[in-house]
């Protein structure tokens, strides 16, 4: 197969997986506390063999290199409800699922389960930063969350905090479903946040950069296309050209 058919190919496989990111940033744009994400690639060589100069072996690919969060802040939403939280600043909760693994998100949407257990919408345990679970006692109620995260219920007290942690490289973590990411990577305790009570945060997706950025991909992966029906029909009427001659 033609050299330039074959790149132009790996760059149209490049331009559909960062379509599907683009996608997926537009599908999350409503969804809680959700980070932008684009595709990092790099540049792949090649050598083709034979006879040629070896400045004329390298040939230019496109290679995959991963996933980039964008985590800056979106914006905080007032909602009412005391059981809201929002991080301002760097870092994510800790989470205990329901199976025992531990996870970690930005949705700061939630619950207290049957025993008063302080959990996300699907059941994990909001762990604080000694790796326990923050139950509040049985008919407390005023409850408050300060800015640092400590919880607190009226006529009981403190009752823990909420534990915030952060990533050296948040491209790392792995998604697993309900807004939680997995870690491989070992966190340390964030220090650059303040938690805000009765308020979410919003995604930090901007509809009107992706779809721009839908639009020119679109446009990019149509003139490739364009290249390599180019490049075959020279290949074909190359042969007939020669066939004929012969």
């Amino acid at each position: 197969m033609d050299t330039k058919i074959l790149v132009s190919l790996s760059h149209q496989v490049a331009m559909r997986r960062q379509m599907d990111i683009i996608a997926n940033n537009i599908a999350n744009m409503n969804t809680t506390a959700y980070k932008r994400e684009s595709i990092m690639f790099n540049e792949y060589l090649s050598d083709i063999g034979g006879s040629l100069p070896q400045s004329f072996k390298k040939v230019s690919f496109v290679q995959e290199m991963g996933i980039a969060r964008q985590m800056t802040n979106g914006e905080l939403v007032t909602t009412g409800n005391v059981l809201d939280v929002a991080i301002d600043g760097e870092g994510m909760f800790k989470v205990r699922k329901p199976n025992g693994d531990i996870a970690y998100t930005r949705n700061g949407h939630f619950a207290l389960s049957g025993d008063n257990t302080l959990i996300t919408t699907n059941g994990g345990e909001i762990l604080d930063d000694g790796d326990a679970p923050i139950q509040f006692p049985q008919n407390s109620d005023g409850f408050k969350i300060a800015p640092d995260g400590t919880v607190s219920a009226k006529e009981v007290g403190q009752i823990g905090k909420i534990a915030v942690y952060k990533f050296q490289n948040y491209g790392l973590l792995k998604k697993i479903g309900d807004n939680l990411y997995s870690a491989e990577e070992q966190p340390t305790t964030s220090e650059e946040y303040k938690i805000a009570q009765g308020m979410l945060e919003t995604s930090n997706v901007s509809p009107v950069l992706e779809i721009t950025n839908m639009i020119q991909l679109s446009r990019a992966y149509a003139q490739t296309a364009n290249l390599i029906n180019d490049v075959q029909q020279s290949s074909k009427q190359a042969i007939n050209s020669i066939t004929k001659f012969t």
